[in-house]
């Protein structure tokens, strides 16, 4: 059986498209196609229903789906332990995490690991929290940096560590009724809108259970999950946003609301019984903590 082909068929169940699986896999759709085929034909079964412009596993392809994983993971962990047998350190690191860390934290983590380590491909994939957890703990990534809220129990087969920790602040527009220059108590802050992750983020979460704690609920008008359109949102008049302290500038006024002390915390994850590539040791020597998650 070719791994190029299950690979293909990995690609294609998870996207749920040609198309873009043959970008993620550099090649052509066609190509794509063709590896299906061959493998349909040495497996005498067919894998896909193509019905209109959606792509979904057949029974005979949902069977074949868990153990394609596990052999293209232990072929992957094969690769690992040959590359590392080389002085140099080498292969693919696969790292996911959100949009808002690629954009503000991961690049001062990426440069000197990249420069250090020319030979190491970065497979760099983006996603929310919940998923890009789910993904290191299915093992399709060998690490993620994702927000995790205190609360917050992981899977028992996943460890983390913090590197990376933002105090978060109330903003609000420069002419919001709330800019007095003084303390605003919490229950006045919540008669006024707010714009917010959605409910299904880590930073939603923190804010919600911080809220809890006083049994209160904020009075939502928008709800996004990218940190950018919160705060154009709020400096526009929308609401009060809750950022990461180093977002602000002169477009935003921070208030002071004494019952809303709040962190974003930043964790390295990894899955542990998966054992890291020199490349995934070394990016974690990079990053503030220095520290390995075991």
């Amino acid at each position: 059986m070719d791994i190029n082909n299950l690979k293909a068929f990995i690609e294609v169940a998870d996207k749920k498209s040609f198309s873009r699986s043959a970008e993620s896999l550099k090649l052509t759709q066609p190509a794509v196609s063709k590896r299906i085929a061959a493998l349909e034909s040495e497996l005498s079964a067919k894998l896909f229903d193509r019905v209109g412009r959606s792509v979904h596993l057949t029974e005979a392809g949902q069977v074949l789906l868990p153990s394609a994983r596990q052999i293209s993971l232990e072929l992957s962990r094969i690769e690992d332990v040959i590359c590392n047998l080389g002085k140099d350190i080498s292969g693919v690191l696969s790292i996911g995490t959100t949009e808002h860390i690629g954009t503000h934290r991961l690049p001062n983590a990426l440069t000197p690991f990249r420069n250090a380590y020319p030979n190491v491909e970065i497979d760099l994939r983006f996603a929310n929290s919940q998923e890009t957890l789910a993904s290191v703990e299915e093992g399709l990534l060998e690490v993620a940096l994702c927000s995790l809220p205190q609360d917050q129990k992981l899977s028992a087969k996943l460890y983390s560590a913090e590197v990376w920790s933002d105090d978060m602040v109330i903003a609000v527009a420069n002419d919001h009724p709330l800019v007095t220059g003084q303390t605003v108590p919490l229950d006045l802050l919540l008669k006024c809108p707010a714009v917010l992750p959605r409910p299904n983020s880590a930073t939603r979460r923190v804010i919600n259970s911080a809220l809890q704690i006083h049994k209160q609920t904020p009075l939502v008008s928008i709800e996004a999950n990218d940190f950018e359109t919160l705060k154009t949102m709020a400096s526009i008049g929308f609401g009060w946003a809750c950022l990461p302290k180093f977002q602000l500038d002169d477009s935003l006024t921070a208030l002071t609301v004494e019952e809303l002390k709040l962190k974003f915390s930043i964790s390295i994850v990894r899955h542990h019984e998966r054992t890291l590539s020199r490349a995934a040791q070394a990016f974690i020597e990079t990053l503030p903590t220095n520290t390995i998650p075991e």
